[in-house]
């Protein structure tokens, strides 16, 4: 049986905000209880942050519940609220877009689609040839239906050639292997993971927008900023991702640092299956196999690059 804690010194608070945040809070915990992993993953080990929409309760503003769950932070099956944060209301630039209808540009976003799907299916027919257990690790793609309701979650309609990705492959599985993407070996995020990730850099933005004011610095995320592949399946502290609005590619890291480049996804993935068909034409980090796997290298720990064959076609 779970357990979830409020602080005294957090009851006070919620106290003092009033009967809506009360209840707001009574219902949250609740639902805890089923579901501690309700929130979205913070930096730190076992901590997780969930938005509560002001909408949702009466006399409740826009709440930031920030809690505890498990080792190494608490002991198993303990959680534990840690702080709440009452939101200022959301500007409307930050305000999520609502998907459009039907695309003004079908002869561009086929061609885009195209180019995309057909990179992907290189690289795939490389890794089913010659990594077997990488591409073991890859989910089958996804469906119009589920990638509906993901921008419905969202809000924000999916980029062309992303939505082309995942038509083939909607992620990568939490298995020995399923590094992908050069050179780090970024494994490609299931649409759960995108959803998590994409909701955590949101909630930071607006809690940077609190604390320092709207106009301050590089935005820490824009909503048009689709995550698509991370460090590992569970480890989405470092990533990448599409601008839907120019179509380049970024990437973030564990500080608030964000890199936009010029390089599109499709030019990515034109790249990568260059790469692995070609890969004495190129500079820099080669494909390799570790038993079966793909590995970006030459690898820095020893006991990898003892075992390392780089693929010389």
């Amino acid at each position: 049986m779970r357990v979830v804690e409020v602080p005294d010194d957090v009851r006070d608070q919620c106290t003092q905000l009033g009967s809506g945040v009360v209840y707001a809070l009574k219902v949250l915990c609740a639902q805890l209880v089923d579901d501690p992993l309700r929130g979205v993953p913070g930096w730190d080990p076992s901590m997780y942050v969930v938005h509560v929409d002001g909408e949702t309760f009466e006399d409740c503003p826009a709440l930031d519940v920030h809690y505890a769950y498990g080792p190494p932070a608490l002991d198993e099956g303990v959680v534990q609220v840690r702080r709440v944060d009452v939101l200022p209301h959301v500007p409307a630039r930050m305000a999520a877009p609502e998907p459009v209808g039907p695309s003004e540009r079908p002869l561009e976003d086929a061609v885009q689609a195209r180019q995309a799907t057909e990179a992907w299916q290189r690289i795939e027919s490389w890794l089913r040839r010659h990594a077997p257990t990488t591409h073991a690790a890859l989910k089958s793609g996804a469906s119009e239906a589920e990638l509906a309701a993901l921008e419905a979650v969202l809000g924000v309609r999916i980029p062309v050639p992303l939505r082309a990705l995942w038509r083939q492959c909607a992620g990568s599985r939490d298995v020995h292997g399923a590094g992908l993407f050069p050179d780090h070996g970024w494994a490609l995020m299931d649409l759960d993971a995108v959803a998590r990730s994409y909701q955590w850099h949101i909630t930071s933005q607006r809690q940077w927008e609190q604390q320092f004011g709207a106009e301050e610095g590089m935005p820490l995320w824009k909503s048009s900023w689709f995550p698509f592949c991370s460090w590992s399946v569970t480890d989405l502290s470092h990533g990448r991702f599409v601008d839907g609005e120019t179509g380049e590619t970024g990437s973030w890291g564990e500080t608030a640092e964000r890199t936009v480049e010029d390089e599109s996804l499709t030019m990515l993935l034109e790249e990568m299956a260059d790469r692995l068909e070609y890969p004495k034409l190129f500079p820099g980090y080669e494909p390799g196999l570790i038993g079966g796997m793909l590995v970006w290298g030459p690898p820095h720990a020893p006991d990898e690059r003892a075992l390392w064959e780089p693929w010389n076609g």
